[in-house]
């Protein structure tokens, strides 16, 4: 099975190659649109001349602190020198046409001017760079929901101005609704000519098209940290967490490599992306036609074009469109983590992601338990909790703005080391005795309801088969359940899809759900 899927990868690769290097040739490099930078051998040195990375323009945020890096193609051996704040730097581009330059770190401010010249011909003439907190948005269509359809979204946006607050959008140019993408669509697609954007400043009129959970996250980091704030969003409606890995990582992996074949039946691919898939792409007689769902494309479209573009964190929710697997996203989360980690050498890249909130679905408690033990298995990661403001019959609920500050508060906690709690009561240990059975919680001194009411959705078995509803005692950052004479092996808490769960923390976060064994 790995050898045909490692053949198969290599001929779409030759065949993306190919695409790269007609377009090359024939000099279809379109100005109005940013490029991804590709260099396809040649023995001119010619490349096309000067272009920069699709991350750098005017308005944009460079992380503090950490050194600045400024890359992108030029013709062999031209000259680049870019100088910004008054320091300058020179390197030569190389053979095959790409260049980079490492500028010292600084603190965060601004503006700052930066100028690029390219054999002593000034290229860029930027004003308003900024220096500060940088961090990358991504997932799926929660992530990418607009500030503007979001609860009291339109009220929010006609107030949001802030100049260091920064977006950059990184969207497809077509999305993946229910529709045949034309024949020009699926060439840039097999380009890998996918996402598109620019920086732009926070106004009214660009805050309201931007990721809400983006925007109330930057705003809260705004606030509390008094620097200036760049989000970058990369993410795309609808995909699964395997396009966003790289390839090599699911290549050699024992288990995901089966991600590849057999796209229209395999059983790995939630049956939904399959569906979409393939409408989208029905117009094509490409038998290696790409598309934005693919394994590794987004990855390789979105994520591999900001290179060591330095960044403070990962904030990432996804999972719906792989909710019908648990078992199968410990795995790929797991990898993914690793896989970016990997990408931007940076083993201790935080990466906080939101779990999946609460709908009528089958498999989504038990994909949240799994959501929950992730958290606790991979180093510098941490988990908001949504369950409390999902919607029964929607995958999209319209709260983003408790996300987004949760975010934030796990930011606080566990990045800048504020006074605050980012996690909510998590289970820490059970103790058992003749009359009762004992869980003490992490990250609460006091246990409560947010309603005031008695707890709801604690269930016990001691079968371990079937669960009955059961009541609790809540003192301190315990959780007493009395029943003389029973033996409980397993625990679970918010096991519905649609939970109505009220356990929170002293500060209001909430429980996650969670299935425990006591024995």
């Amino acid at each position: 099975m790995f050898a045909v899927n490692h053949i198969l990868s290599s001929l779409r690769t030759v065949f993306l190659l190919l695409v790269l290097q007609i377009s090359a040739v024939s000099g279809q490099q379109p100005s109005e649109r940013p490029q991804r930078i590709a260099c396809v051998g040649n023995s001119t040195g010619d490349y096309g001349g000067f272009r920069l990375a699709p991350l750098f323009g005017e308005h944009m945020v460079f992380q503090q602190k950490k050194p600045a890096e400024i890359y992108g193609v030029a013709n062999s051996n031209d000259t680049i020198r870019v100088t910004f704040h008054a320091r300058t730097s020179e390197t030569t581009a190389g053979s095959d046409g790409r260049w980079k330059i490492i500028l010292p770190p600084l603190p965060a401010g601004g503006p700052y001017p930066l100028q690029i010249r390219v054999n002593g011909a000034l290229q860029v003439d930027w004003s308003d760079i900024m220096v500060g907190e940088v961090w990358l948005c991504s997932g799926q269509s929660n992530m990418e929901f607009e500030l503007k359809s979001s609860e009291n979204g339109m009220p929010e946006a006609g107030n949001a101005s802030d100049n260091k607050l920064r977006f950059f959008n990184y969207k497809g140019f077509v999305r993946t609704n229910d529709i045949a993408f034309d024949s020009l669509s699926l060439e840039r697609i097999n380009a890998l000519d996918y996402f598109e954007g620019s920086w732009q400043t926070c106004s009214p009129e660009t805050a309201r098209d931007f990721s809400a959970i983006g925007y109330y996250f930057g705003r809260s980091l705004r606030w509390e940290l008094d620097v200036p704030v760049g989000l970058v969003v990369v993410a795309v409606g609808g995909a699964p967490i395997e396009a966003f890995i790289d390839r090599k990582t699911l290549e050699l992996h024992p288990v995901l490599v089966d991600v590849f074949p057999y796209r229209s039946e395999n059983d790995f691919i939630f049956e939904w992306v399959r569906q979409r898939t393939a409408r989208n792409i029905s117009l094509s007689n490409n038998p290696l036609q790409r598309h934005p769902y693919d394994p590794a494309y987004i990855f390789e479209a979105g994520i591999a074009p900001l290179g060591g573009f330095p960044i403070q964190g990962v904030l990432w929710y996804q999972g719906e469109s792989n909710a019908h697997h648990p078992e199968l996203y410990q795995t790929s989360f797991t990898e993914l983590v690793q896989s970016w980690r990997n990408f931007r050498n940076d083993p201790r890249l935080p990466f906080f992601f939101a779990q999946l909130s609460s709908i009528d679905r089958p498999t989504w408690p038990h994909f949240r338990d799994v959501q929950r033990q992730l958290a606790e298995q991979i180093p510098h990661t941490a988990m908001v909790v949504t369950t409390d403001i999902g919607d029964s019959l929607d995958v999209h609920p319209v709260r983003k703005k408790e996300v987004g500050e949760r975010f934030a508060l796990q930011a606080f906690d566990k990045v800048y080391g504020l006074a605050v709690k980012g996690d909510g009561p998590a289970p820490l240990k059970t103790k058992a005795t003749s009359e009762n059975l004992v869980i003490v919680f992490k990250s609460a001194r006091r246990l409560r309801t947010s309603d005031g009411k008695p707890l709801r959705e604690l269930e016990i078995t001691g079968t371990g088969a079937i669960f009955r509803p059961a009541s609790g005692v809540l003192k301190r950052n315990k959780l007493i359940i009395n029943e003389p004479g029973r033996k409980i092996t397993a625990v679970r808490y918010g096991w519905k899809p649609f939970s109505r769960g009220n356990l929170v923390s002293e500060t209001g976060l909430p429980a996650s759900t969670f299935l425990i064994n006591t024995k």
